[in-house]
């Protein structure tokens, strides 16, 4: 397995200046890895590629999957698929063999069965596409979306071909929507293709922890001036057991990447890697490409 983490801490409400600097602190802490936005990339690299995969290799970090989200309109199928290949061309070109798709409209009693096959149309036109390039297209299942609860998300598994559209499940997103993560796990085992390992702590009362948009307010003490907005938590401080979970996925055969997708952190950027990565090689035995290098140790 292979370890990754994420920019957010970094350069979460467009502090896109830290973006270097993130770089040096992720591979200097020893993880594999990074996730990045589709869109942001295409925005960033799409007509130079090659120097995103210099300057990760540099820092001898991969690209461990690219992240964007379609519309899903109908009247907008075009512009989703050109997006869909632009994200694939600059994320083929940069080294990246992971796409990450999620959404569907906000959630509601409203969505109707007409909606959710609507959206796996869609997921496996954008899976068909990713696999013709030779890339892994997984659905990042998201609190906040028609699909955030069991039922309505089995739909749309039952929908999307398993052969064009993986699973990515995030432990943090399920647990907000209520799913039982064993259960899961257990049963789209061979579907998933990729993992964000995601804490987050139920200690606050749950109708503000849960209202969508999260809290109202947030204190600006996280790592270079990046909210810290409670609700996730490092890897271990919050009410998730990974140990089972990791449990299942390895008998399943699973051999792809657990990345940490953590937006913020009530402690600086370099300490939250630090500690996140500590957690997965020590508590879990998830050692990752780069052994026990940095400064998680």
């Amino acid at each position: 397995m292979k370890l990754g983490y994420h920019l957010a801490p970094w350069v979460r409400d467009n502090h896109f200046e830290n973006f270097h600097r993130a770089l040096d602190e992720i591979s200097l802490t020893g993880w594999d890895g990074l996730e990045f936005s589709g869109q942001w990339l295409v925005d960033n690299y799409g007509r130079r590629p090659g120097d995103l995969r210099d300057l990760l290799a540099l820092h001898d970090l991969e690209i461990a999957s690219a992240y964007f989200r379609p519309s899903y309109r109908r009247e907008r199928r075009v512009q989703d698929l050109e997006l869909t290949r632009r994200v694939i061309d600059v994320a083929e070109a940069a080294g990246c063999e992971n796409v990450l798709i999620d959404g569907g409209e906000p959630s509601g009693a409203s969505a109707t069965d007409e909606d959710y096959q609507r959206v796996a149309e869609l997921a496996n036109l954008v899976g068909s596409l990713v696999r013709e390039a030779g890339l892994r297209c997984s659905w990042h299942q998201h609190w906040g979306t028609i699909f955030e609860l069991p039922g309505p998300f089995d739909r749309l598994m039952a929908l999307t071909d398993p052969d064009l559209v993986g699973f990515c499940p995030d432990t943090a997103q399920l647990t907000m929507g209520r799913f039982d993560l064993r259960a899961t796990f257990q049963t789209y085992a061979r579907r998933i293709g990729f993992i964000h390992f995601k804490d987050l702590d139920l200690n606050h009362d749950w109708e503000i922890t849960a209202s969508h948009g999260g809290p109202s307010s947030w204190t600006d003490t996280g790592g270079y001036h990046v909210d810290s907005k409670w609700r996730f938590v490092e890897l271990g401080r919050g009410v998730v057991d990974f140990a089972p979970l990791l449990a299942i996925v390895r008998e399943a055969g699973y051999d792809g990447w657990i990345l940490d997708d953590f937006d913020y952190s009530a402690y600086g950027a370099r300490e939250a890697s630090t500690t996140l990565l500590r957690y997965l090689r020590h508590a879990l035995g998830i050692v990752g490409r780069r052994g026990h290098a940095g400064w998680a140790g």
